[in-house]
């Protein structure tokens, strides 16, 4: 039986072509047959080419989640085969990266559209793998999705997550409540940090910033180091580590600081934490060598992306204004609309504000367990800058 097919609008294939795997609504010209949400479809171009095959939501704003192109004949043409050999690659990858390693257990090991993917992540924690699903079709292949990841790492727990905006937008079954657990203990360059898998922000850690923590760490010796929306402490710890005088995390987010606190007891370190609102105490908390400002995603999407870019302006401002003179900054940003240079130029205006010279240091991103393809530019969401301060 042939598959159904997906034909776009004259003039709208050529991302596709190049690998950008999120066919919107308004690119598609028809819909020849009668696929269900879920099911796997061909897409062509409006020559009728065939471009490359993935997973149909007509409730969706994303219509196809391209998964295979047509040229990439090595892979099998059907999902289950397909969900099999794309996480087979990444781990191999990972281990070409060096992870898992003794020293580190917790890693990236899906990057939803960076691993051909899209809709699907997954963290590893520990012997935990938690699954973030973004897309229905992931709903529908869970044993498929779990069997891969096993095959892949071995016997772990899965974990299934599925954030609640993304649940009504893709149409999703909501997930049980998960019952209360113990949370597991994780290594990161030898540093022992505490997640919860099950009830934690995103999966429980964030991976993402194991590079920018390794800096942090090599830059704290006999620095005070004030640690905005801190979380769980994964820069609190890396900087004491690393030998700062002085530690201050702070996080409005009691369960998290309680992770941080008990974490730092397993490491033998002594940073301090405070439940507060970041925004109203950072004013009042004087100056300190090297402040790092992680705040969660602030713009949504591009609707609400001017506000956003308002908000990390007053915040880097306050943030640069508590670095010492000759002090540094690490700030980031984690949401995917702004993009790096508009990020960039928040900071420059920031530090006109606060009537500061800023020099860049480091413009980074994501650790490498975070692949991205160069179709889909916007899978390059986190920005982390460092920079000098006269």
């Amino acid at each position: 039986m042939a598959r159904p097919i997906v034909r776009l609008r004259p003039g709208r294939a050529r991302p596709f072509w190049h690998g950008n795997p999120l066919v919107f609504s308004g690119a598609v010209a028809e819909v020849v047959g009668a696929p269900q949400p879920a099911d796997w479809v061909d897409v062509h171009d409006a020559e009728d080419r065939r471009i490359g095959s993935g997973w149909y939501h007509p409730g969706s704003l994303y219509r196809v989640r391209i998964t295979r192109l047509a040229r990439e004949e090595a892979l099998p043409d059907a999902p289950e085969g397909v969900i099999a050999a794309r996480v087979a690659a990444a781990a191999a990858m990972r281990g070409r990266l060096g992870l898992p390693s003794e020293a580190t257990d917790v890693w990236r090991l899906i990057n939803s559209e960076g691993d051909g993917l899209s809709g699907l992540t997954v963290d590893v924690l520990g012997r935990v793998a938690v699954a973030s699903e973004t897309a229905l079709w992931t709903e529908r292949y869970r044993p498929e999705i779990e069997a891969a990841i096993r095959t892949a790492v071995g016997d772990v727990e899965v974990v299934h997550r599925v954030p609640t905006a993304l649940r009504r937008e893709e149409s999703m079954t909501p997930l049980p409540v998960p019952e209360p657990r113990d949370t597991i203990p994780l290594r990161e360059a030898g540093i022992t940090y505490l997640a919860d898998p099950w009830r934690g922000q995103k999966t429980g850690f964030y991976c993402d910033q194991r590079d920018s923590r390794a800096l942090v760490r090599t830059l704290a010796p006999n620095r005070r180091v004030l640690d905005l929306f801190c979380f769980t402490g994964g820069f609190s710890l890396s900087a004491a580590a690393g030998g700062a005088s002085d530690v201050l995390g702070i996080d409005s987010s009691g369960p998290a600081l309680a992770l941080a606190t008990a974490a730092a007891a397993k490491n033998g370190l002594a940073p301090r934490f405070e439940e507060a609102d970041v925004r109203e105490r950072l004013p009042h908390l004087g100056q300190w060598d090297l402040v790092i400002c992680d705040p969660p995603k602030l713009a949504g999407g591009r609707s609400d992306l001017d506000a956003a870019l308002q908000r990390y302006l007053y915040l880097n401002r306050d943030a640069i204004t508590a670095v010492a003179p000759g002090g540094m900054l690490l700030t980031c940003s984690c949401s995917s609309a702004v993009r790096r240079d508009l990020f960039l130029e928040v900071l420059r205006d920031a530090a006109t504000q606060a009537g500061r010279r800023l020099s860049l240091l480091s413009v980074r991103g994501a650790a490498p367990d975070h692949p991205v393809h160069p179709a889909f530019p916007e899978g390059e969401y986190l920005k982390c800058v460092l920079a000098g301060l006269d």
